[in-house]
């Protein structure tokens, strides 16, 4: 018989028979049945999201901030009244909670009473979050609250931006008065500029003064010793005058008083000669004094602002000296909690020592519990087994009960006798096997009493013994197979070895870790020792620092209080000079008479004798006079070396105070500068909305899809279109026969063809009627129509050609091994997870599967459209169904070699 005629019979066949036609034509739509109600159910559940019930309970107070009261929560819950995203219900708390006991929300958003006033915290020293409470109902629903941590995200975002915006404004409000505050700074500095370059001119006048002062105070000096060497002349010559009137009034001297005349109209000449260098010293003196007493007032003007500034310094240092207790306090307390803590982690490290002995000894039990009960796990089924069998051995004796009765009991008895040793092997086991084997044990004694019962009375009638003994041999298997299935399995305690093993390690790590943590702390402890005392050093500097302060203070009165002293030094000086300088020119007026008298009299020495006696007396006075101008000139004298040295180191000082204020004049222009660039730059800071939006949202997500999906149905449609072609394929293999055959197939090859045309016929059908189905009913959209119908069906023919190798070699056990590899290729194929996030374990299952192929093929038709990664997948798939077919064509043709071989070569010979 040719191939092609055994597929035409193999249709024909099918055609004829309803038992196989109908289950056929059912498993046709297998595949749309997956695909599309998996699709149909999650196309877009998103869209269906405002039917999702959330509890939302408003706790919050509200708070003031700037003066005006503010509510954060009730405009988040005006806001979620206009959001869409779920079906919002606004409740208290109290129905909120019994909601979620009921399972009616799948998750709360709660408000906390404190949500306004942590916002209004942000600008403090110490802000506080403002804590937005979202509780989901993970056990009604786990996706349902993955999707609501993405909308609280999204919520969270649109506070946080309302919230940056609102400080955003304040800020440029601020930053505003910042502007207008350094401007004001800067005209103030303007004008300290302007008066310190005043003061400045005016130092410098007085330090040229005092130093012009100074170069003539030598030449006063030198003209008052000449004064008072003139003086002491005039002292000696008016002696000489008194001795000579004296003389002459004694009628013995005149000519001695004509000599002592002439001497006397000489010296009186020269010190006339010498009262106008005298006037004019005098004169520049006055004007010297003048402005060391202007350069003085206006020193002392500006003491009483170096003052107040001081007392300022000295009443910021008192407030820091009152604060200072508090610091010491804080290091003390912070001291102590961390020798506190010191000691509580030393009671922890203990603790955790002895919790990780405890898990080395339990690891060492579990080890030896696991080897034991693998030895007991191989030596029980033997032992059941070899019951089994004995109890199989008594059941086919019965079958021959009239012939061998006494056979029958002695196997019996066997029976027992095995039950009773099988007791004895129990005894030997753990005494905690013993208690959950006793019950089955007990059972199987019983049970073998009632053979021996039955045996003995086999006369009474063969068929109730061989009903008892089939009663006895169904019991004897369930009691078998329950201790089987009672007994531990070895690999869970392997399992719960090496969980033990791995909490041992991470135990041991731990106590490592907690012992540098530990090291760590008695670092901490030090560092706060020395914050302490460092806290103590701090306080004695600062407390050094007030009392300098306050001598800072009283030496600035001090230097007031010498400064007007000073200036009224400096006032007396002048008006002294100017006394001086009137009683000089009186003297020079005098001295002046006094020559004219002196020639006078040395001129009218014959008219001296009339009045001598007068002129004695006269002479007398002058005496007493010149002495007195004597005494008064040596003082003087005396004075102008004081005041030399006064005005010396007076314009030392003054040259010091007018480089001081160069320095001044440059700090305060420097700083006017300074401040008005500033003010000019905060100035120029304007805020506006956007600028305010900007602030808030600073940055923007800039998506661009490539190859966009555009929902769920569509992303999912490759992962379970290949799903539903595989069940297909795997339930057209138990419908349809795949090994049994119609007629005598000639060859393997020939077998093959017939089978396998069936099966490519219903696979290109199923997969047509599914693509038409996804396409035009449920609306997928996909790059090209033709592609994914082509692709659909080489997909059904992998997964078939899968399904028929694996069934025909190895039957039943194959459709086992389908159903396995199913549920390998659901997890390794990448349809839903990526393959990274998956067990390093399955990720090399993904390169030698064919669903791998099939969902990367169909993703790359039905959405990004690479249709040469399409032909790619496209060729592997042609790679499987070679080598899958070629691997039938082998089982076939074996199977063919021992069922068929005479039968074909009879029919060759007869043909």
């Amino acid at each position: 018989m040719k191939w092609n005629q055994l597929l035409r019979k193999e249709f024909t066949e099918i055609i004829k028979s309803k038992k196989i036609l109908i289950p056929i034509i059912a498993v046709l739509f297998v595949p749309i049945l997956y695909a599309g109600m998996f699709l149909w159910a999650f196309w877009d559940p998103y869209k269906q999201l405002d039917d999702l019930p959330v509890a939302v309970v408003n706790l919050d107070k509200g708070a003031v901030f700037d003066g005006k009261p503010i509510e954060v929560g009730k405009g988040l819950v005006d806001n979620l009244k206009d959001n869409t995203s779920f079906k919002w219900e606004f409740v208290s708390e109290k129905e909120a909670k019994k909601g979620m006991e009921g399972r009616k929300y799948y998750m709360l958003v709660r408000i906390p009473d404190d949500f306004s006033s942590n916002a209004t915290t942000l600008l403090k020293d110490d802000p506080k979050p403002l804590n937005l409470e979202y509780i989901p109902n993970e056990s009604l629903n786990f996706l349902s609250s993955q999707i609501g941590g993405t909308a609280i995200e999204k919520i969270k975002g649109e506070v946080s931006s309302t919230l940056t915006k609102t400080y955003a404004e304040k800020m440029f409000d601020s930053i505003q008065d910042v502007s207008k505050g350094l401007a004001d700074g800067a005209e103030g500095a303007n004008k300290l500029h302007d008066g310190s370059s005043e003061l400045h001119d005016g130092s410098s006048k007085v330090t040229d003064g005092l130093h012009t002062l100074q170069g003539k105070s030598g030449e006063m000096k030198d003209g008052v010793g000449k004064l008072a060497d003139g003086s002491n002349k005039l002292v000696d010559g008016s002696g000489k005058v008194t001795a000579g009137l004296n003389t002459l009034n004694s009628k013995t001297g005149i000519g001695k008083l004509q000599d002592g005349s002439g001497k006397v109209t000489d010296g009186l000449n020269t010190l006339n000669g010498k009262t106008g260098e005298m006037q004019t010293g005098i004169g520049k003196l006055v004007d010297g004094s003048g402005k060391v007493t202007n350069g003085l007032n206006m020193l002392n003007s500006k003491t009483g602002e170096l003052r107040d500034g001081s007392e300022k310094v000295t009443g910021g240092l008192n407030k820091l000296v009152s604060k200072s207790g508090e610091l010491q306090t804080g290091t003390t307390d912070l001291s102590n909690g961390m020798g506190k803590l010191a000691e509580g982690q030393s009671q922890l490290e203990k603790g955790s020592q002895e919790i990780q002995k405890g898990l080395q000894e339990l690891n060492s039990n579990v080890q030896k519990s696991a080897v034991g009960l693998e030895e007991m796990q191989s030596k029980v089924p033997s032992i059941l087994n070899t019951v089994n069998e004995k109890i199989d051995g008594a059941g086919a004796n019965v079958n021959q009960l009239n012939e061998l009765t006494q056979s029958t009991a002695g196997d019996a008895k066997n029976a027992a006798q095995e039950v009773a040793n099988l007791q004895k092997q129990i005894e030997s086991l753990p005494k905690e096997y013993q208690e959950q084997l006793q019950p089955f044990v007990t059972s199987a004694v019983k049970s073998t009493a009632t053979v021996q019962q039955k045996a003995a009375g086999v006369a009474g009638g063969t068929n109730k013994l061989n009903e008892e003994v089939k009663q006895l041999t169904g019991e004897i298997h369930q009691t078998t197979n329950g201790l089987q299935n009672k007994l531990p399995n070895p690999a869970g305690v392997k399992t719960l070895a090496g969980g033990v093993e791995k909490l041992t390690n991470a135990q041991n790590e731990f106590v490592s870790k907690f012992h540098g943590f530990g090291e760590g702390l008695d670092k901490a402890k030090i560092g706060a020792d020395k914050l302490k005392d460092g806290s103590v050093q701090l306080i004695d500097g600062v407390t050094q620092l007030q009392s300098g302060s306050g001598k800072v203070t009283a030496g600035l009165g001090q230097l007031s209080a010498g400064a007007n002293q000073l200036a009224d030094g400096s006032n007396q000086v002048t008006g002294g000079l100017g006394t001086l300088s009137v009683g000089a020119n009186q003297m020079a007026g005098g001295i002046n008479q006094l020559a004219d008298g002196s020639s006078q009299v040395t001129g009218g020495l014959g008219t001296l004798s009339v009045g001598v006696t007068k002129l004695a007396d006269g002479s007398n006075q002058v005496t007493t006079g010149l002495g007195d101008l004597n005494g008064g000139l040596n003082k003087m004298s005396t004075g102008s070396t004081q005041l030399i040295d006064g005005v010396n180191k007076l314009a030392d000082g003054s040259g010091k105070v007018t480089d001081g204020l160069v320095k001044v004049n440059d700090g305060s222009g420097e700083l006017a500068e300074k401040l008005g660039e500033g003010a000019e730059k905060t100035g120029e800071v304007k805020g506006t909305d956007k600028t305010y939006d900007m602030f808030a949202s600073p940055v923007k997500v800039k998506t661009e899809k490539m190859a966009e999906v555009p929902n769920y149905g569509t992303g999912f449609t490759p992962y379970f279109l290949s799903l539903g072609l595989f069940v297909g394929a795997l339930l057209l293999s138990i419908v349809y026969p795949l090994r049994d055959t119609v007629g005598v197939p000639k060859s393997g090859f020939s077998w093959f063809i017939s089978k396998f045309g069936v099966l490519l016929s219903v696979g290109i059908i199923q997969a047509i009627v599914a693509d038409i189905i996804l396409l035009f009913g449920l609306g997928v959209e996909v790059q090209s129509i033709p592609y994914f119908i082509l692709f659909s069906i080489v997909t059904s023919l992998a997964f078939i050609a899968l399904i028929q190798c694996l069934v025909t070699a190895f039957g039943d056990a194959g459709r086992f091994i389908a159903i396995i590899t199913l549920i390998i290729q659901l997890t390794t194929s990448a349809g839903t997870f990526p393959l990274e996030l998956i067990p390093k374990f399955l990720q090399p299952f993904n390169a030698w599967l064919p669903m791998t192929y099939s969902v990367s093929g169909l993703k790359a038709v039905v959405s990004s459209g690479d249709f040469n990664f399409m032909w790619q997948n496209v060729g592997i798939l042609m790679i499987f169904i070679v080598v899958l077919s070629l691997g039938t064509i082998a089982s076939l043709t074996w199977m063919h070699k021992r069922q068929f071989r005479n039968i074909a070569e009879n029919q060759a010979i007869e043909a």
